[in-house]
C-alpha cells in the first residue's frame, strides 16, 4: 500500500534524521489504529534524493513481520529507483535491533544488490528514538 507524505513535509530529505521524523509522523497515523503491531515500509529515492514512493510492505504482529525480496523491492524496480531505505517500529519502544533484524537486513542488502538497489540503510523506530542498521 502506498503511503502519502506528511502534508508539512518536503519530498528532498537531506539525512536520516529527516527519513526518521517523516516516518514517526507516519507511525503515528498507523498507531491509531493499533500500537501493538509492527509496521514494515521501504521508501525508495530518485537520483536528486527525493522519496518517490514510501510503501507499507506488511503489517506484523507484536514483534514480527515475514518479508520476502519481490515484495520489498517490486515498488522500487517499478519506480526505477536506484535506492531505498528500510523503516519498520518496534511496538515495545525499544528501537534496538535485534539479531534477526541484523540478519534481514543483510540478507535484503544482498538481495538488493542482484537488482542494483542499494539499501542505504534500515531505520527501526522506538517510542521517541531510532536506531540505524
Amino acid at each position: 500500500m502506498i503511503i502519502r507524505l506528511p502534508k508539512d513535509e518536503d519530498k528532498h530529505v537531506s539525512d536520516t534524521y529527516d527519513i526518521a521524523r517523516i516516518m514517526q509522523k507516519i507511525l503515528f497515523r498507523n498507531n491509531k489504529i493499533s500500537r501493538a503491531k509492527e509496521y514494515f515500509w521501504s521508501i525508495g529515492f530518485d537520483k536528486q534524493n527525493n522519496i518517490a514512493y514510501i510503501e507499507l510492505v506488511t503489517i506484523g504482529i507484536a514483534n514480527r513481520n515475514i518479508i520476502r525480496p519481490p515484495q520489498l523491492f517490486r515498488m522500487a524496480i517499478a519506480k526505477d529507483c536506484d535506492e531505498i531505505v528500510l523503516c519498520h517500529n518496534h511496538p515495545s519502544g525499544d528501537p534496538k535491533p535485534s539479531k534477526a533484524d541484523i540478519e534481514f537486513t543483510n540478507s535484503m542488502i544482498k538481495a538488493g544488490g542482484l537488482l542494483d538497489i542499494v539499501v542505504r540503510e534500515h531505520i527501526i523506530l522506538g517510542q521517541d528514538s531510532f536506531e540505524v542498521i
